[in-house]
């Protein structure tokens, strides 16, 4: 049975950017069309890209591997797991274990053992179903569990670090369009909490936006001035806390007023609800959820 492009997208754990250039440039499958030109993929397709995700995750080119029979890509891929498992991960299946295992790493100040779980997360998910199904309840629970006092505030530091890192790495093989349309990520004057921007940015990338992440805690004029020398399409605030501050509400509406009408402003994280009330007349993407993220980059990108 075939299906479209979103759904490839969701079962082989690859944006559909992706995919199409990895049609396009290197000829990695040919997808059937149906009368309105719709490309649709059918199992032996979706099976060809979760084996060429896992090998180019795993270091292998695209360039290479590519146009290679589905026999040898399988045979690629249980010689690469076979090299790369550690010990760390070994029986880790579903992503509530992988989620389990990462707050154990934590607790134990673990971070190699962390950083294992997280990319075998990525292996086994894809980039996208690592966020969506790992990080983010990871995150949630770490935040729980410190408030909670069964996680030290030195638990949920190691934890953070190395989920920055996990985020700030592109993924290994990804790849993006020499006329990628640009977003400019950061969190306004205040709030420190970095996750949910870094969370943004790899999702930004693995749908095919160029980024320049500029970090928490920066002036709205700053990211202004970045933006405006950048020619972006796009600016993405998260704002964490705390909720109905005046201050950034007042930080929100300058962003707006600043930013050319053309130029989108997206709004997202955990207070971002609060503000929304606050500022209904304003255009502002506000996204509650990674799945509101994907819907407005993909709305700004058309």
């Amino acid at each position: 049975m075939s299906c479209p492009i979103q759904l490839a997208s969701r079962l082989s754990g690859l944006s559909a950017h992706v995919i199409r250039i990895w049609e396009r440039r290197y000829g990695a499958l040919s997808p059937t069309r149906t009368d309105t030109n719709r490309r649709m993929y059918c199992e032996e397709a979706i099976k060809r890209l979760r084996l060429l995700r896992e090998l180019t995750e795993n270091g292998h080119r695209i360039g290479g591997v590519a146009k290679l029979p589905t026999e040898e890509l399988e045979a690629l891929v249980n010689s690469s797991n076979a090299q790369a498992t550690h010990p760390s991960v070994a029986g880790l299946e579903s992503s509530e274990q992988l989620v389990e295992a990462a707050i154990e790493a934590s607790k134990r100040y673990d971070a190699d053992g962390l950083r294992q779980v997280l990319l075998q997360a990525r292996l086994q998910l894809g980039q996208r179903g690592m966020l969506h199904q790992v990080i983010c309840p990871l995150i949630v629970k770490i935040g729980e569990s410190w408030q909670h006092g069964s996680l030290r505030p030195s638990h949920e530091h190691i934890a953070t670090v190395v989920i920055r890192e996990i985020l700030l790495t592109p993924v290994p093989g990804s790849q993006l369009a020499v006329n990628a349309p640009e977003l400019i990520v950061a969190t306004p004057a205040g709030e420190i909490h970095e996750l949910g921007a870094l969370i943004v940015t790899s999702t930004a990338r693995d749908l095919g936006w160029h980024v320049t992440y500029l970090g928490p805690n920066l002036p709205v004029e700053e990211i202004f001035a970045c933006a405006t020398v950048r020619k972006a399409s796009a600016v993405a605030l998260s704002v964490v806390y705390p909720e109905g501050c005046p201050v950034i509400q007042e930080m929100l509406s300058r962003m707006r007023e600043l930013l050319p009408p053309a130029m989108a402003l997206i709004v997202g994280g955990r207070a971002a609800a609060s503000y929304q009330q606050r500022l209904p007349e304003l255009d502002i993407h506000w996204t509650a959820c990674l799945h509101g993220l994907d819907e407005a980059l993909s709305k700004i990108r058309k």
